[in-house]
């Protein structure tokens, strides 16, 4: 399998798994409505927007999730996930090893006390399911904690059903 091809899935397990959180959490309110749960799906869902903005070069609006709630937020993440797919199919094999910088690289230098190295486009389409994966698992841990048993949204699992797209 080509890298593109492996980024591909990874995004295409991404929205499966987004998915299957949403349907664990829709019905009900208590969830829906569970500050901590929106907290992060705002900032998971904005942060895949953000990054596919970044790499079309457009602009950017970090604030443009906040207000959503769990149904509007629901329909962002689809949208966005539509037009990552859209965006992975413009590229080539050639184009993931170019280098690119992320607009708040130097933000992160100054934080982090170090000079951040350089990446390329490839390492930065990594870091987006990588980090939804993250906080995909802080929900899921929230939704247990609320007595909801949280879908099984391993990318293995994924694998396993044939690499089924989202239900919607």
């Amino acid at each position: 399998m080509d890298t593109l091809s492996l980024i591909t899935d990874m995004f295409r397990h991404t929205a499966w798994a987004d998915a299957l959180v949403f349907s664990a959490i829709f019905g009900r309110p208590e969830v829906e409505q569970d500050e901590f749960i929106l907290a992060k799906l705002r900032h998971l869902h904005v942060v895949q927007k953000i990054f596919l903005d970044v790499w079309r070069e457009i602009p950017l609006n970090p604030q443009e999730a906040d207000a959503l709630d769990s149904q509007r937020l629901r329909l962002f993440a689809w949208n966005t996930h539509d037009e990552t797919m859209r965006f992975l199919e413009s590229l080539t094999p050639d184009a993931l090893d170019r280098l690119f910088v992320l607009p708040w690289s130097k933000m992160a230098t100054a934080k982090l006390g170090f000079e951040v190295a350089d990446h390329t486009l490839a390492e930065t389409l990594v870091q987006v399911p990588a980090h939804s994966s993250h906080h995909r698992g802080q929900v899921c841990a929230r939704l247990r904690e609320l007595g909801v048993d949280p879908p099984m949204t391993d990318y293995i699992a994924w694998i396993w059903r044939h690499k089924p797209d989202p239900i919607r």
